[in-house]
């Protein structure tokens, strides 16, 4: 195998142009915000203001709306109408979809999911199109409440996907565990392993990417590598095998990343030529998916100190993942 390249200070990422229709079209919610800071601004009474200011939404949904969530009053989410103190920043996430068959908009989680569990942490399956954590749109469909109604209990999540990406997560499930598992990520003694598919080939078999991680000034949720600016980052890429996926050819590589930043492996490979197939964000080719799977991970348990290590299993994975007759390592 031919030695690992490594990125020289002399090389400046490029990224892909950013489509900022496409990154609209994939954004689940419309943002709207205002401020007041004088009584004449606008109505005092948060239901008022929003009635007023969005007049395209039927006035009898706002009670359904408050608690699906979304609405936010200077930083603060707001499940009920309050008067406006002044001044006031007023934020409403607006699901682009019908709140009432909002259940059909996320992926359902299932038991089936948890693949390793005892008295202090799991190892889950997280299904693309559902959010890790409660996201500022809504509260009530993410992969930890669904996990947490499954083992009536609170659990912690260190680390989080994508909501587009699949794959593994490790949780603590014990309020003993959280601070280890938490220090077990923060001393990077956790190892996650991803797979994604590109429609490119790379020139290299093996690289470090170490472009640092940064806003990108074109929209609030994009990021951009950057050899100037933002959190510093490294991801290992590594070509796997060619497959296809829905008949399409494609290059699948491996992704160890060594720093966990917003969006990394997605921008890595975007910022060495290998967009992934179906990202909306970093000028992948269009697919009905993100191809980017959590595949195997592994981690110090909290308590016991022994090894846990887990791979996804073949029946939780698109078949592009995992190279015929070579299990995962």
């Amino acid at each position: 195998m031919a030695a690992r390249e490594e990125i020289s200070l002399n090389d400046i990422p490029v990224m892909p142009p950013v489509d900022l229709e496409r990154v609209e079209e994939t954004l689940r919610t419309r943002y709207w915000c205002w401020i007041l800071r004088t009584p004449g601004d606008g109505p005092l009474q948060l239901l008022d203001l929003l009635k007023e200011k969005l007049p395209h939404i039927a006035p009898d949904s706002w009670p359904e709306r408050f608690d699906f969530g979304g609405v936010y009053v200077n930083g603060l989410e707001a499940r009920c109408d309050i008067a406006l103190p002044l001044p006031a920043r007023v934020e409403y996430y607006e699901p682009k979809f019908d709140i009432a068959s909002a259940r059909e908009q996320f992926s359902p989680f299932t038991e089936d999911y948890i693949l390793f569990h005892d008295e202090a942490v799991a190892v889950v399956y997280k299904p693309p199109h559902l959010s890790s954590m409660p996201a500022k749109e809504q509260r009530h469909f993410s992969l930890k409440a669904s996990l947490e109604r499954l083992l009536k209990r609170t659990i912690h999540m260190p680390s989080r996907l994508d909501i587009s990406a699949q794959g593994l997560i490790a949780v603590s499930t014990s309020p003993d565990a959280h601070a280890g598992l938490q220090r077990a990520f923060e001393k990077r003694l956790v190892h996650k392993t991803y797979r994604f598919a590109s429609h490119a080939l790379a020139p290299w078999t093996e690289r470090l990417v170490t472009y640092a991680i940064a806003p990108s000034p074109d929209h609030p949720v994009l990021r951009l590598a950057s050899t100037t600016d933002g959190q510093s980052a490294q991801t290992e890429i590594q070509f796997s095998h060619s497959s296809t996926s829905d008949g399409t050819p494609v290059c699948v590589y491996t992704a160890r990343p060594i720093t966990g930043r917003t969006h990394q492996i997605r921008v890595h490979a975007a910022a060495s030529g290998l967009s992934l197939m179906g990202d909306n964000f970093y000028g992948g080719i269009r697919a009905p998916y993100l191809h980017l799977v959590s595949s195997h991970i592994s981690f110090p348990h909290p308590i016991s100190a022994s090894e846990i290590s887990v791979a996804l299993p073949e029946s939780l994975s698109p078949e592009w993942v995992w190279e015929k007759n070579h299990p995962e390592t």
